[in-house]
């Protein structure tokens, strides 16, 4: 039998290393909720109670919540639309009254909890700046328009070398000018 000496050292250096990784963990799990008051208006559930959010408060939510998507949040934490379950809310799991089911503890803060949280994190050195939503947009349009150029030259080159591809598995001579057609749609998609 061989003796290794150094296997309780790494193993201790191991569990040190480890140990912050598994705090870190168990202060991220759903049972940390944060405060109804820093929260969005929606439900959420928390074990297997469904609770609505509204202006701050938390109540226990006892009937059906319409959504403006065209969704309803049941009391048991199931969304439905036309009388059909479409999702079961998990414990941690949120709904927006927009009808957008996000993680509770990360997407339904409010902008003051935000700016709360950033400011201890950052000790208040960061600036939110507030952008229309039509000016985004419009800055959008021409990055759009190029993605969607790029995209149909990506198909385009994908059907070349489809036709390439079945050429040579044929044991054909791809046809003549296939291959400096690819050339081209390859140095146009590198700029």
């Amino acid at each position: 039998m061989r003796n290794y000496p150094l296997i309780p050292g790494l193993l201790l250096a191991a569990g040190l290393l480890l140990a912050p990784g598994l705090a870190a963990h168990a202060q991220t799990t759903p049972e940390a909720y944060p405060a109804a008051t820093q929260l969005k208006d929606g439900a959420f559930r928390r074990g297997s109670q469904t609770y609505r959010l509204l202006g701050g408060q938390e109540t226990r939510l006892t009937e059906t919540l319409p959504l403006s998507n065209g969704f309803e949040l049941r009391p048991d934490g199931r969304l439905i639309r036309n009388g059909v379950t479409r999702q079961l809310l998990q414990n941690g799991q949120a709904v927006t009254m927009e009808g957008n089911v996000v993680l509770l503890r990360d997407d339904m803060l409010t902008p003051a909890a935000i700016a709360r949280a950033d400011k201890v994190a950052t000790g208040g050195s960061t600036t939110t700046v507030t952008i229309p939503t039509t000016a985004n947009l419009a800055a959008l349009v021409p990055q759009l328009e190029r993605a969607a150029s790029r995209f149909a030259q990506l198909q385009q080159l994908t059907a070349l070398l489809e036709q390439r591809t079945a050429a040579l598995a044929g044991g054909t001579t791809p046809a003549p000018g296939l291959e400096k057609e690819i050339q081209a749609l390859s140095t146009q998609l590198s700029r």
